[in-house]
């Protein structure tokens, strides 16, 4: 006896059926087939938490998509940009917003240099904005590669002004300020109110 195996991996006999019979009954049930092997579910498995389902609106009928518009998007403003003008991530700009920027390789970092294997991952240098003071400032992080600021080495906060270099590992950052003494998003905003 030679068993012949359908697209969807099922064994038969082609001297007892022309097709596979499993296939066959869940065409007459009305069932889909999927394209990988069936398993059986365990009581393990079924007790795995589902995703719940769809919201219903009274009628019965699934809840509407809708689209999300930009008045609705709340964006944090830049309130300066820092640009690689040399190292692996040359060309690319970096956003920075009120408060503190951490500064390193990895993916969660404000500031993440991709690349560049002299910067930590986590926490390599600090950027700060002070709204009240509208006053950037640099510190070291917890990172081991040191960071300079227009050459010098920075060993405590050091205030940042438009157009100053950062160096850490191969990476030149230089630094743009959208606010300062001329201007602040929330100085604007209270104007515009007014």
């Amino acid at each position: 006896m030679k068993l012949q195996r359908c697209p969807y991996g099922h064994y038969y006999d082609p001297a007892k059926y022309q097709s596979c019979p499993h296939c066959a009954a869940r065409e007459d049930a009305g069932v889909t087939m999927a394209l990988r092997e069936e398993r059986e579910e365990s009581p393990a498995y079924e007790s795995v938490s589902r995703p719940a389902p769809l919201a219903r609106d009274e009628e019965g009928d699934e809840a509407e998509t809708r689209a999300l518009y930009a008045e609705e998007v709340k964006t944090e403003p830049a309130v300066g940009f820092l640009v690689c003008v040399k190292g692996p991530a040359r060309g690319q700009d970096f956003r920075l917003h009120a408060q503190r920027n951490t500064i390193g390789r990895g993916s969660r970092m404000d500031v993440s240099v991709k690349g560049d294997l002299g910067i930590s991952r986590e926490m390599n240098a600090v950027i700060s904005y002070n709204p009240r003071s509208r006053q950037f400032h640099l510190m070291a992080g917890e990172g081991k590669p040191l960071v300079y600021l227009n050459g010098d080495e920075v060993l405590q906060p050091r205030q940042l002004q438009n157009l100053d270099t950062i160096e850490i590992g191969e990476t030149t950052l230089a630094f743009y300020a959208v606010c300062g003494p001329h201007f602040d998003w929330d100085a604007e905003q209270q104007r515009e109110k007014a």
